[in-house]
C-alpha cells in the first residue's frame, strides 16, 4: 500500500493569496513588508519551510522569496538549523517529525524575531469506506445516480479533518456525460473537501472530474490550518486580517497527519 507521505498537501491558490496580503490600508507611509511563512510538518516527510515577502495592499509586486535566513526548528530541547535548498525554501532531513511532538520555528527578519509553535496531531484511526468504486451512469431514461461513498473514522474529541482526492492517471479522461461543447479550462486532477469537525465524510460522483484511479487521503489537522479555509472571504471591499499563527509575521506553521492512502476507481 502506498503511504500518505508520498503525496504533498497543496493549498488552494486563493488561500495562498489571502495569506500573502496585509490587511493594512493605504496611508502616507507604507509599513515594512512582513515575512509570509508556509510550513506543514508531517510524520514521514522531511521538514520544509517556505518564506516569502508579504505583498502589501495595492502593490503590483509578485511573491518574492526571502533568502539567506537562519531558520531553526526546536524539538524536544534540540535545535535544528534548516538548509536553504531553493530560494526561500528551507529544509532539514535530520529532524524527526513525530505524532504528539511539539515544534517551535524561529528566525530573525528586519530586526525582529519571527516565531511560531505547533504540535503534530495523531493520525486518523479506524478509517473505513463504504465502497471503492463509482460507476458513471449513462445519460438517458432510467438513469440512476450512484450512492456517495461514505467514509467514517474515530474522532472522540471532534478534531479537524481534511480530505484530499487526487487522480493518479497519467492522462486522465474527463467525465463529460456526453453533453458536448468546448471545455474552457480543464479541472485540476486534485480536489479537497473543506475541513470539518466530524467523524464521517461523503464523496459523491459530482465531486469527480475524471475517470480512473484516485488516491484518497484523510488528514488530521490543527485549528490554525482549518482557519485558513474558514476565513477565506477577503475581497476588495472586505479586507480583514488573514488568519495566522506566526508571531511578527504572516502565514502558517502547522502539523498534519494522514491515515494510510485509500483508493477509488471511477469508471
Amino acid at each position: 500500500m502506498i503511504k500518505h507521505h508520498q503525496y504533498k498537501i497543496i493549498l488552494f491558490t486563493a488561500l495562498l493569496l489571502t495569506a500573502s496580503f496585509s490587511c493594512t490600508k493605504e496611508n502616507n507611509e507604507s509599513p515594512a513588508p512582513l515575512p509570509v511563512v508556509e510550513a506543514y510538518l508531517s510524520p514521514g516527510q522531511s521538514a520544509s519551510v517556505t518564506i516569502a515577502q508579504e505583498i502589501l495592499y495595492g502593490s503590483t509586486d509578485t511573491l518574492i522569496p526571502i533568502t539567506g535566513l537562519m531558520v531553526q526548528i526546536t524539538h524536544e530541547g534540540q535545535t535544528y538549523t534548516l538548509t536553504e535548498t531553493n530560494a526561500g525554501r528551507y529544509g532539514s532531513l535530520s529532524m524527526p517529525v513525530t505524532a504528539g511532538g511539539a515544534y517551535r520555528l524561529s528566525f530573525s527578519y528586519n530586526g525582529k524575531e519571527i516565531s511560531a509553535t505547533t504540535e503534530i496531531p495523531p493520525a486518523p484511526e479506524m478509517v473505513t469506506a463504504s465502497a471503492t468504486e463509482i460507476v458513471v451512469p449513462q445519460i438517458g431514461p432510467g438513469m440512476q445516480v450512484p450512492d456517495p461513498i461514505r467514509y467514517t473514522w474515530e474522532n472522540p474529541d471532534m478534531g479537524y479533518h481534511l480530505m484530499v482526492v487526487k487522480n493518479m492517471e497519467t492522462n486522465p479522461s474527463p467525465i463529460t456525460f456526453n453533453i458536448g461543447g468546448n471545455v474552457i479550462e480543464k479541472p485540476a486532477p486534485i480536489f479537497r473537501v473543506p475541513p470539518l469537525r466530524s467523524d464521517e465524510q461523503q464523496l459523491s460522483l459530482g465531486r469527480f472530474s475524471y475517470y480512473g484511479r484516485h488516491a484518497v487521503l484523510l488528514y488530521r489537522i490543527q485549528p490554525e490550518y482549518a482557519a485558513l479555509y474558514e476565513n477565506n472571504s477577503n475581497n476588495s471591499t472586505n479586507l480583514v486580517a488573514p488568519p495566522t499563527n506566526i508571531e511578527n509575521g504572516l502565514g502558517i506553521f502547522t502539523g498534519v497527519h494522514a491515515a494510510d492512502t485509500m483508493w477509488i476507481q471511477v469508471r
